[in-house]
């Protein structure tokens, strides 16, 4: 181990040690009659104050034949209710010095507004009006499918390579619903009636499904008080939940295929099944993913990109509710085979099932990833996800002072076995995109 490494190290993990045992992220919690779960996080050194609630349901909670419901909710969520009129929302928000947003995922879906903390009650009052009076009317439901279809043509039928996630996870999950993509199918969207979004919204966006964090420069008993008032009055949602139990079966084959696109550089997308998020295994793979892709010395790099192969070699880890996905892609470079990029690949993902890595290696990933934890919980919006997140998915807000932890626990046999479990030969998909030959 050389010297500049040791230092490195040795400051890290100092730094981790101080951040791990000093400055937990302290909260408090409660749950109202109703079923919203609150989370409070006090940080007296912002003058803002952030609300942010996650409802559970994402792409993954939609009915097959009406997917793209809870990313067109995200759309519709701004479009008012009966004390803001269509419009007014952004600007009420902006108006007050504000700044707001929101996201669809395969899990879960999140609004926030991140305020002066004398707005604090605006915010709130704003969140418990959509919650209850959503403006769900015909010109907005209408409004909004046009929108989202228009979106989709843009980011992924129009977009190169586009479609490459789509592409693979329906050949990865055969029966879970993670299958479909998170923007939906714009015919199922298209030919969904007024009473299909309407039940949508009765279902999913109620309070015991969804956790409310106010993170930021708040009084402690004047926010339970904003709260109890806005939010304590809606009703618990009666409608059942779908909550899907299917479990993957195993991929017994590699698959392979090729898709042919409005594009002028050949790619190559190869992706493996992986652990769920805050597994133990979860952890591992992104250390693996780490080492793979993680800074200029990481392997795909140094071992594929520098040597001229490609123009260019991605790899990420994508950990979700139920299960996980591992994605590599390589872009040939001018006068390189496809064939030789995927092997090339395919060849340094598989190493890692047959060596342990290098002690510097393993070092340098885990302190990559406790930086990385650590810098996520320094705002006000990673601390608000991972707390909303955490509840959500473990009802378990604490985990987030256990992340620096997780990783601590994670040997390189560890990463030797994971590997072995999850880059397996038979587990890879293979898709070759290739310009369109007129």
């Amino acid at each position: 181990m050389n010297k500049q490494f040791f230092l490195l190290t040795f400051f890290l993990c100092a730094l981790f040690t101080v951040k791990g045992q000093d400055e937990k992220i302290r909260f408090s919690e409660f749950t109202l009659s109703n079923g919203l779960h609150v989370i409070l996080y006090h940080d007296n050194t912002t003058p803002n104050a952030m609300v942010s609630i996650m409802y559970h349901v994402g792409s993954k909670n939609e009915d097959p034949e009406r997917t793209g419901f809870a990313h067109l909710f995200e759309h519709l969520m701004f479009e008012g209710s009966e004390n803001i009129n269509r419009g007014e929302f952004f600007e009420m928000v902006q108006a007050a010095g504000g700044s707001l947003n929101a996201g669809t995922w395969y899990d879960y879906t999140i609004y926030f507004e991140n305020v002066p903390a004398n707005e604090l009650e605006l915010a709130l009052w704003m969140e418990a009006e959509r919650m209850f009076h959503l403006k769900i009317d015909t010109t907005g439901v209408d409004t909004q499918k046009g929108v989202v279809i228009e979106e989709r043509k843009q980011r992924i039928d129009n977009q190169p390579y586009g479609s490459w996630m789509e592409e693979i996870n329906k050949r990865a999950f055969t029966v879970h619903p993670y299958r479909w993509p998170i923007i939906g199918d714009p015919d199922h969207i298209r030919n969904s009636t007024f009473e299909d979004v309407y039940n949508f919204y009765k279902t999913f966006y109620v309070p015991n499904n969804a956790v409310l964090v106010v993170a930021g420069d708040f009084e402690e008993a004047q926010a339970k008080e904003w709260i109890e008032k806005y939010f304590g009055s809606i009703p618990r949602g009666t409608l059942p939940i779908n909550r899907p139990n299917v479990v993957e079966p195993a991929q017994m084959v590699a698959i392979r295929d090729t898709v042919y696109d409005n594009i002028q550089l050949p790619a190559v997308f190869i992706a493996y099944r992986a652990p769920a998020s805050g597994t133990k295994d979860s952890y591992a793979m992104n250390m693996l993913a780490q080492i793979l892709y993680g800074g200029k010395s990481s392997r795909l790099k140094t071992n594929i990109d520098e040597t001229g192969l490609t123009l260019q070699s991605i790899l990420m880890y994508l950990g979700l509710e139920n299960s996980g996905m591992v994605y590599a892609i390589g872009f040939a470079n001018l006068g390189k085979d496809s064939k030789d990029v995927e092997d090339a690949i395919v060849a340094e993902i598989e190493r890692l099932s047959n060596e342990l890595v290098s002690e510097e290696e393993f070092q340098m990933a885990r302190a990559a990833m406790e930086y990385s934890t650590a810098e996520r919980l320094r705002s006000l919006s990673g601390v608000s996800e991972a707390l909303a997140s955490s509840h959500t998915y473990f009802k378990d807000a604490g985990r987030v002072n256990n992340e620096l932890n997780f990783y601590g626990e994670i040997t390189r046999e560890d990463l030797l076995r994971v590997a072995q479990e999850y880059f397996q030969p038979q587990s890879k998909i293979v898709i070759y995109y290739l310009p369109k030959t007129n």
